[in-house]
């Protein structure tokens, strides 16, 4: 049986965030635990960080990721050159920089397919059947292969049902990250805009997914009671659970950290000659609130010498939609980290209307670079948000809201630029190193109150 010493100081500094505690652990025991999501985003890769670090990370589970020591690396990176893809780029994007790459376990096929056929426009539906199947794969590989050497499992919503299963009948506990509100929460939601906007339904795809709503939210709910403690990263995710009618009490709500700050992005973004320069990034999509945006630009109808919109992601919303775009608006397909950190010193502001999120990490991205945001009171980042001081927030589902706030930055110049400095300050005030902490804190103060 493992035995776990640990205080938790409860003074806080002024300058400590209200939801940091200081934890001092004095481990009498290594507690292994294995991490199994099929992604390698940075919050993944903050909580591998986080437990290999606290020398407790026996295993980073996922599906593809780049292998800079692979044989066959440069040759097909080469070879898809000559071809006029990109694979470099695709590879840098799932770089894992956070642990050392011994521990890394992957199973790449169903991936590698689902990326390829997304990318070559392939019908969603498809897509979606492969990224089911490799789910369904990947989470069954992990209750196989993951737990031989681990005390713990830490999985994710709707991969980790069959490794919590095998967990539970070998007494190993469980540990379940939702990183998304919950799913019949936000599946209602899209569907109020379809049916509000029909043109948003691409073709009647969308009743393929609605026949796998029930099948796919009982799937989660098995996994929540399955696990010993829940990290939930804001109070907006942990709340539509709640309001499903789950158990929040084994809930650990976490805020996601920022990056490093960069002070350059003070100096960042276009002068009052110049036109505003708006950025959009992330995935295209009626969650993000994509729609409105689209709604909200035409009707402000800025000429080119007042403002652009550079729209830098996915596009998942249906071609119809953008069809006809102004001139002032330019769509930009994803591009890596480092690139990405430069368009954002660059911009003026950052417009995030999300419908429904459980962060937004784009917000704490946007923020460590000197930019400040306009997003909606449902991200969970808008609890970062001071409005008038690092951003705008504004109601959800709202194109007018949109179009005012985005007027009001292009009539402001003066007054958005001095939003960076605050912006700056606020992701000071919450880095990567403090969620690491916190985590592996709520990990352990978790699993001793689950008695585990």
């Amino acid at each position: 049986m493992l035995i776990w010493e640990f205080c938790i100081e409860k003074g806080r500094s002024a300058e400590t965030p209200k939801f940091a505690s200081a934890y001092r652990i004095v481990l009498c025991d290594r507690m292994r635990i294995s991490l199994a999501h099929p992604g390698v985003g940075p919050f993944v890769q903050q909580t591998a960080q986080a437990l290999f670090e606290a020398e407790m990370l026996a295993g980073y589970w996922t599906t593809f990721c780049d292998r800079p020591e692979a044989s066959w690396r440069k040759p097909m990176v080469r070879l898809t050159r000559a071809a006029g893809v990109d694979l470099e780029s695709e590879l840098e994007r799932r770089a894992i920089t956070s642990v050392p790459m011994e521990l890394v376990r992957s199973d790449p096929f169903w991936e590698i397919l689902r990326a390829i056929l997304s990318k070559a426009g392939a019908d969603s539906r498809v897509v979606d059947a492969v990224w089911e199947r490799g789910i369904i794969r990947f989470d069954r590989r992990v209750s196989k292969l993951a737990l031989k050497h681990a005390d713990a499992i830490y999985g994710y919503e709707y991969c980790a049902l069959s490794s919590f299963r095998e967990a539970q009948r070998r007494g190993i506990a469980r540990i379940y990250e939702v990183p998304a509100p919950e799913h019949d929460f936000v599946e209602k939601l899209i569907q109020q805009e379809i049916d509000k906007f029909p043109e948003l339904d691409d073709d009647g795809r969308r009743s393929y997914f609605v026949e796998r709503q029930e099948e796919r939210t009982e799937r989660r709910r098995q996994e929540w009671n399955l696990a010993d403690v829940i990290i939930a990263n804001s109070s907006f995710t942990k709340q539509s659970y709640a309001s499903a009618g789950l158990d929040v009490s084994k809930v650990r709500v976490i805020p996601l950290g920022a990056p490093t700050v960069n002070e350059c992005g003070l100096a960042g973004g276009s002068d009052d000659s110049k036109p505003l320069r708006v950025l959009w990034a992330g995935t295209f999509s009626i969650r993000k609130g994509a729609h409105y945006l689209m709604r909200a630009w035409r009707s402000l109808a800025p000429n080119e010498k007042e403002a652009g919109l550079q729209i830098v992601g996915s596009v998942a919303l249906p071609q119809s939609i953008l069809r006809s775009l102004p001139s002032s608006v330019v769509v930009s397909p994803p591009i890596g980290r480092g690139p990405l950190f430069e368009l954002y010193r660059a911009a003026d502001v950052l417009v995030f209307p999300t419908l429904c999120d459980g962060f937004g990490m784009v917000v704490t991205e946007a923020f460590s670079q000197g930019l400040p945001v306009i997003t909606t009171s449902r991200a969970g980042a808008a609890d970062l948000v001071r409005s008038g001081e690092n951003g705008i927030v504004i109601p959800a589902a709202d194109a007018d809201a949109i179009a005012g706030a985005l007027d009001w930055c292009i009539r402001h110049r003066a007054e958005l630029r001095a939003m960076r400095h605050r912006a700056i300050e606020a992701a000071a005030r919450w880095q990567w190193h403090d969620f690491r902490r916190e985590l592996i804190g709520q990990v352990i103060s978790g699993l001793e109150a689950a008695g585990t």
